[in-house]
């Protein structure tokens, strides 16, 4: 039962912000855009950041050393954020200490990403008001430190977990590495639900297989989809589709692969829609490098819940430990590829065009995930219920 009668007071003190916009701050976004159900107050070093459309009781800015500020401009950047990682001091937090004086919330919320959170967690304990934090992302392997600070970061990232009232894991696999909790939570990252006024339109005949990738072209992924797109080049049995910011490719390849039609670039999110909902097949990419094990074992990829709702064949690329990975084999949702090597996804969208039954099976099975296990109303209602759970409404 939806408990919208008396609002919960949230107090939210995190470098991740609320907007429309991507990751972990979309996820935030939807979660807190309810404006019926909490009055929210926000705490953060940039104002700025607050998303227009936010229903926000108040906006108490922290003021940061402005030497600090200057410095992390600098060649010194990496010494200052690891300097900012280890000690929490470097916030003017008068304005907000009066706020929560004059207005105790009914909790403090956070988001264990950047440094912000360590403030959350002191005040928290400082004020004795219930702490929820959210565990999207291994903060630690993320941060821009360096290496021996990490440790350091690991250990204050477990004991945030450890002081918190409510804790919310992305996935089992973070809630593992974490540890044992004496309320936590798996809460998966909140989708919106996919409309289409009218219906989507009807995809031309074609003999081959088209694959979509939606995303983050990028960093990590980039190697990846880079080789990815060069060997589909040769490939007759699909047509692959890579839509996203541009990458950071050479340029002559950027532009080789717009003219065959494999990178159509961003797309409006109307015209993504139109483009998924005519896919054969949309692909999940994780991450094989060492560096980046910890992260792809513990976070869950936001991309593939919406995946679900367009009822499509999935095949899932990724290293046989990353949580994505054990959902598709648990679930027997997706195609999954284990191997780092191209050649050996692309043999396995090849087998998959040529069985019509299964993709068909797998798309039911995508459909059927978007409207059980990854509803977002029913995430949403988790979400609210946990929170009154740990107040005294």
């Amino acid at each position: 039962m939806e408990r919208v009668s008396i609002p919960v007071r949230i107090l939210l003190i995190s470098s991740v912000l609320p907007r429309n916009s991507n990751g972990g701050e979309l996820i935030l976004y939807r979660h807190l855009c309810q404006s019926s159900t909490f009055k929210l107050a926000i705490a953060t070093d940039d104002p700025t950041k607050v998303a227009e459309d936010m229903t926000v009781e108040a906006v108490i800015k922290l003021p940061i050393h402005p030497l600090l500020a200057r410095l992390a401009q600098t060649r010194a950047s990496r010494w200052i954020h690891s300097v900012r990682q280890l000690l929490s001091s470097f916030y003017d937090t008068r304005l907000l200490r009066r706020y929560i004086q004059e207005q105790p919330p009914d909790l403090i919320l956070t988001v264990a990403h950047g440094d912000l959170c360590w403030l959350a967690q002191n005040l928290a304990q400082e004020y004795s008001i219930p702490l929820v934090t959210i565990f999207h992302d291994w903060w630690p392997d993320l941060a821009y430190v360096h290496e021996w600070v990490r440790h350091a970061i690991a250990r204050r990232f477990r004991q945030l977990y450890r002081h918190s009232q409510l804790a919310f894991c992305v996935s089992e696999a973070m809630q593992q590495a974490l540890g044992q909790h004496q309320n936590v939570q798996i809460l998966l990252p909140i989708p919106q639900r996919i409309s289409l006024e009218g219906n989507p339109k009807k995809k031309a005949l074609s003999n081959k297989l088209t694959v979509v990738y939606a995303g983050n072209l990028s960093d990590i992924y980039g190697p990846l989809l880079q080789k990815l797109a060069t060997i589909s080049q040769s490939v007759d049995t699909f047509q692959l589709q890579l839509l996203g910011p541009v990458p950071d490719w050479p340029t002559e390849k950027v532009q080789e692969f717009q003219l065959q039609g494999i990178y159509t670039g961003f797309l409006p999110r109307d015209q993504l829609i139109q483009v998924l909902w005519q896919a054969d097949v949309l692909l999940v990419i994780m991450s094989f490098a060492e560096s980046d094990r910890k992260r792809m074992q513990t976070s869950f990829p936001s991309k593939l819940l919406e995946y679900c709702q367009f009822g499509k064949a999935l095949v899932i690329w990724g290293p046989k430990d990353c949580s994505v990975v054990h959902w598709g084999q648990k679930y027997d949702s997706a195609r999954v590829v284990t191997s780092p090597a191209v050649e050996d996804l692309v043999r396995a969208v090849i087998d998959l065009s040529k069985q019509p039954t299964e993709q068909k099976r797998l798309g039911q099975k995508a459909l059927e995930m978007a409207q059980t296990m990854f509803n977002p109303m029913t995430i949403q209602q988790q979400f609210i219920e946990s929170l009154y759970s740990i107040t005294k409404l």
